[in-house]
């Protein structure tokens, strides 16, 4: 699995009434990842909107779902039941964790400080853990963006 993040700055001003409709038509975007438009079928290729409860809940999920893909890939876990709950000290949850507050540190200049907007495809991680399709996160700062691609 490979995790690609791209930051890239965005020249939209989002201190308005509707920072999301702003970023939308202000964003010029990656013509690879677009954004979700009204009347989208969940099963077009595009990134859909996440509100804060939303990409928390995602962000957990796809937590446990590292967990278990590197719980699996390991013997010892296989014939143990005494596993660590999350959060745990698993090394996997310990580097997600590092690897998400370094790229919001990027764009909001403050680590734990939560993006202004969030957009995602195929999240929680499970279908790129199980190398069936790729997985896209867009965090949006104040001036900056973060692309994080999970490769399967």
């Amino acid at each position: 699995m490979t995790f690609d993040v791209t930051l890239a700055a965005h020249d939209v001003d989002l201190d308005v009434s509707d920072p999301d409709t702003a970023f939308r038509s202000g964003w010029a975007g990656d013509e690879d990842y677009l954004l979700a438009e009204e009347g989208d079928d969940e099963n077009d290729d595009v990134l859909w909107a996440l509100d804060a409860d939303a990409l928390r809940a995602v962000l957990a999920e796809s937590e446990l779902n590292l967990v278990a893909a590197a719980r699996s890939q390991t013997v010892i876990w296989e014939f143990d039941d005494t596993a660590p709950e999350i959060p745990g000290d698993e090394l996997v949850s310990w580097l997600a964790r590092d690897l998400l507050d370094t790229v919001v540190a990027e764009i909001t200049g403050a680590s734990k400080t939560p993006p202004r907007l969030a957009y995602a495809k195929n999240l929680p991680l499970d279908s790129a853990l199980s190398g069936e399709e790729d997985s896209c996160l867009l965090l949006v700062g104040a001036e900056r963006t973060a692309l994080i691609r999970v490769i399967g």
